[in-house]
């Protein structure tokens, strides 16, 4: 039996958000409400990210001449925002837990997190959301080489999120923005 591609998107999300409310309930709940001076600058700084990846992403992407879904632009910029940082996390956490079996250095443990992170990341998009989406980016744009490096810091502010202040509902609404500059460029279809 084979899967259409709205139906491995909604079986990725259904495991995503059971694996985030089995294991990150009290992260979920529990909210840190310390804003501190550094938290509010990684914030503002994560959005500037943000912000900057949909300047990069616009202009190095094409829809295709596909219709605007505005069912789909809701709910994969909500759907994904949550299964996705769920699974960063959960990644994140793995990478965290390992490298504390043989050490407790702040440095080593955030490092071991976020290559988990990143691995995770290029693995899942590479094998899984390159299938999905129809054909998108826009390979003679001046903006292409920049789509890299901003992933990586928005990568990098989303870990830090995570690892100073456990901090999974600040990345859920960063990454559903990333998400709605996602379908908004590509202009793809959950529902067709």
């Amino acid at each position: 039996m084979e899967f259409s591609a709205p139906m491995m998107v909604f079986s990725y999300w259904a495991v995503a958000i059971l694996i985030g409310l089995v294991f990150f309930r009290r992260d979920i709940v529990a909210f840190n409400s310390d804003f501190e001076p550094r938290r509010v600058i990684l914030l503002v700084l994560s959005a500037a990210i943000v912000a900057l990846n949909a300047w990069v992403y616009s202009n190095s992407t094409y829809d295709g001449g596909r219709p605007l879904d505005i069912a789909t632009l809701v709910v994969f910029s909500i759907g994904n925002g949550i299964a996705e940082t769920f699974m960063f996390y959960a990644v994140f956490r793995i990478g965290e837990t390992l490298a504390g079996k043989v050490t407790t250095n702040a440095w080593v443990l955030f490092a071991a997190g976020f290559l988990c992170f990143m691995i995770y990341s290029g693995l899942i998009h590479g094998l899984f959301w390159l299938d999905i989406l129809p054909e998108h980016v826009d390979q003679s744009s001046p903006f292409k080489p920049f789509f890299m490096p901003v992933q990586i810091l928005i990568a990098g502010s989303w870990a830090l999120s995570f690892f100073w202040y456990r901090d999974i509902r600040s990345v859920i609404l960063l990454h559903a923005l990333v998400d709605l500059t996602m379908a908004w460029n590509v202009r793809f279809s959950l529902f067709n």
